[in-house]
């Protein structure tokens, strides 16, 4: 065989190699890409930071001493003011500071919400209904 036609082969050779080594690189970039995009959806979606509630899903109004402990745990991100039973818990009470030590974890407590004109939440009521002190 010629030299130039082998020379000729071997960059056609050459080339198609580069060429579906490019593809394949650009085809695992972006299936990379799109693997990064869902795996973020979803860790968003799946948050797993508790989030408590101010009213219950279902049942007769009632909360439990321990929605009300993490609501105080939690006063910071509520941005109100919570009362237990008159005793009142400023919002910018630090989680070290919380002394709840009157709240009744197994009592069951009614809760009352007070909103601003705008319909914001400003004050938070709990009020022990059952349960032994």
């Amino acid at each position: 065989m010629n030299t130039s036609v082998r020379s000729m082969i071997e960059m056609s050779a050459a080339c198609l190699l580069f060429l579906t080594a490019i593809t394949i690189g650009l085809f695992l970039f972006q299936r990379g890409a799109a693997a990064l995009d869902t795996a973020f959806v979803s860790g968003r979606q799946l948050d797993r930071s508790i989030a408590s509630t101010l009213s219950p899903i279902a049942g007769d109004g009632m909360v439990s001493g321990a929605e009300v402990l993490q609501t105080l745990a939690q006063i910071d991100q509520v941005g109100a003011e919570v009362v237990v039973d008159g005793r009142t818990y400023p919002p910018t009470l630090e989680r070290d500071q919380l002394t709840a030590t009157e709240l009744v974890l197994a009592g069951r407590y009614r809760a009352e919400t007070e909103r601003d004109g705008s319909g914001a939440i400003i004050r938070i009521r709990f009020a022990l209904q059952g349960g032994a002190r």
